[in-house]
């Protein structure tokens, strides 16, 4: 009994921290769980990530599915740094790698920029990138 009990807890803790409510309580959580779906291949889960409201919105739709019907790619957050937060606004810098595991030719590249997030209701979302620097390794 203490075995099953114990199993249903790790089953249901599993369960919710999976299922998520697309909430992202701080800017550095946005990004690492937009890294993390772009892992994963979860489009929705990519997108819920992305304000509604950025000029970029449509654009990123169109090209985060034709990378996941393209290429297998890993995405890992090297930094996350917090620049500025002023109430509905935050700047991150981040370093990011992006390495191919397969599809068609493609650099391996360690991307350098700043992220622009803004709330959406309480939840914080990527509104735009500038990419400073990109090396390719």
């Amino acid at each position: 009994m203490k075995n099953f009990v114990l199993t249903l807890v790790i089953v249901v803790f599993t369960f919710l921290a999976c299922s998520g409510d697309n909430n992202y309580p701080t800017p550095e959580y946005a990004i690492e769980a937009n890294a993390n779906f772009m892992n994963e291949e979860n489009f929705d889960g990519v997108m819920s990530t992305i304000h509604p409201e950025s000029p970029s919105y449509k654009m990123t739709e169109t090209l985060v599915k034709k990378i996941f019907d393209t290429y297998d790619l890993n995405y890992k957050i090297e930094k996350i740094s917090l620049v500025e937060q002023k109430d509905k606004e935050a700047k991150v810098e981040f370093i990011q790698v992006t390495t191919k595991i397969k599809g068609p030719d493609f650099k391996n590249n360690r991307t350098y920029g700043v992220h622009t997030l803004k709330l959406d209701g309480d939840s914080w979302k990527i509104f735009s990138t500038e990419v400073t620097d990109l090396k390719f390794l």
